[in-house]
């Protein structure tokens, strides 16, 4: 957990050098889940329930409730359509063969960026929409990951754009569906 955690904020502090330490460590991806990712996610949901204690009576136990479950969801559900998105297309634009190891890790960290995003927004008594303010500086995280990914120079921008489709959007897209199915202003 603590390398998780080390490389983490080693990408948000130096992306390009964190990178770096991400491709020298060589965590495996399933480590990195079950040891970083899954417990951040979980703690991004749990927090949610701080806003009963900001705002009492705004949100009901059973709406909060429901709101933990979509902010674990999204990401979860997240990880594993960027998943399928990156071994359907990332044959394109990397110049090695596609590493399955490669794709899972520097999907993780993106979704990971951004549930601390969400982690961090959830914290605070007053809305302010941090997850969207960081998610162009994960864009930017996920560019400096070009190398580590082993992307052709010519094909980075189209790179970038199945980045952003596959990792970002979706549990924005699916925080959004889950809110209009249950009645939750998104």
């Amino acid at each position: 957990m603590g390398t998780f955690f080390k490389l983490l904020f080693q990408l948000i502090l130096s992306p390009s050098q964190g990178w770096q330490d991400v491709s020298h460590d060589a965590v495996e991806p399933r480590r990195l889940a079950s040891s970083g990712f899954y417990p951040l996610i979980a703690l991004a949901a749990v927090v949610f329930f701080l806003q009963g204690i900001y705002h009492p009576g705004l949100l009901s136990f059973g709406m909060m409730f429901q709101e933990a479950i979509v902010i674990f969801v999204q990401y979860f559900l997240s990880y594993y359509f960027a998943q399928f998105v990156f071994s359907c297309f990332i044959h394109r634009y990397v110049m090695t063969d596609p590493s399955e190891k490669h794709n899972c890790t520097y999907i993780l960290f993106g979704l990971s960026l951004l549930a601390l995003a969400s982690l961090v927004e959830n914290c605070l008594p007053i809305y302010l929409p941090v997850r969207q303010f960081f998610a162009i500086y994960i864009a930017i995280v996920l560019w400096r990951g070009v190398r580590y990914m082993a992307v052709y120079p010519e094909k980075v921008g189209h790179f970038m754009l199945m980045s952003i489709g596959a990792i970002l959007l979706p549990p924005f897209i699916i925080n959004f569906l889950f809110n209009i199915i249950i009645g939750l202003p998104a």
